[in-house]
């Protein structure tokens, strides 16, 4: 018998050893004391898989993979100290990543990634307990920073800042408890400041400048939680923010309009 008869023979043999092993897995073990062990793979009512990982002491351990119906993952999950803390990816139904980040007790924790359909980065936010808390960068479709602000339990609080698809700042404000508050600085794509004004309880308050493109002046109003000396009227949140919107979108695309 030559060398490559001998190699032949020896990897055959071992494709039937590693064949039978796999064979005699057992699956869906429960111990006496009614806990998951070892290998599962969990299967819906019509014999689609649902999950396939593995148990230790009715804990999930190491990588779990999630099915839908389509019978496409649509999440991989590492776990670990006991299943309490787990590594997580989603996938939407084409198999692209569209989230990933860490679960504690199966509520986000710490830095979440999102992604668009084409894979590109749309947000980085931080969470605790499920909700957001902390910094919360949103991007355009080319990476450019697009908003950079932060949470508190869920709600804008904090200084928030907006930028313009080339990187110049369009908007610089704050929010307290998901309410505008303080000074609000609105500029053109060109870097001159189109409005400067100032926000209490979500409602334009004080006086309030409007420029024109070249920086001059074009006119001034008085507001009083909201009303407006000149014209005498109460504006509502929808108008505040269409105002807002107005000077925020002027020659530029929101990022989930790109």
């Amino acid at each position: 018998m030559n060398k490559f008869s001998k190699f032949s023979t020896v990897v055959i043999i071992t494709l039937l050893f590693v064949s039978q092993i796999k064979g005699q897995e057992k699956l869906n073990e429960i111990d006496a004391a009614g806990r998951k062990q070892g290998h599962w793979i969990k299967y819906s009512a019509n014999k689609k898989k649902l999950y396939d990982g593995n148990f230790v002491n009715d804990f999930p351990n190491g990588k779990f993979i999630y099915y839908s119906e389509a019978g496409i993952p649509w999440a991989i999950t590492i776990f670990s100290q006991k299943g309490t803390v787990g590594y997580n990816q989603h996938f939407n139904a084409a198999g692209k990543l569209v989230g990933e980040g860490k679960y504690i007790n199966q509520k986000k924790d710490s830095l979440w990634k999102f992604y668009n359909d084409e894979g590109k980065l749309v947000s980085v936010e931080m969470y605790l307990n499920d909700l957001k808390n902390g910094s919360c960068k949103i991007y355009y479709s080319n990476g450019q920073l697009s908003e950079d602000k932060l949470y508190v339990n869920d709600l804008l609080d904090g200084p928030c800042t907006k930028y313009f698809l080339d990187g110049k700042i369009k908007y610089k404000g704050q929010y307290i408890k998901d309410k505008a508050e303080g000074k609000t600085l609105f500029y053109y794509p060109s870097g001159t400041m189109s409005v400067e004004g100032a926000y209490k309880n979500d409602l334009k308050d004080g006086k309030w400048n409007f420029y024109n493109m070249d920086g001059t002046l074009k006119k001034k109003v008085i507001y009083t939680n909201g009303k407006s000396k000149d014209e005498g009227t109460i504006m509502s949140k929808e108008e505040i923010e269409k105002a807002k919107k107005q000077y925020e979108q002027k020659e530029t695309k929101q990022p989930n309009q790109e």
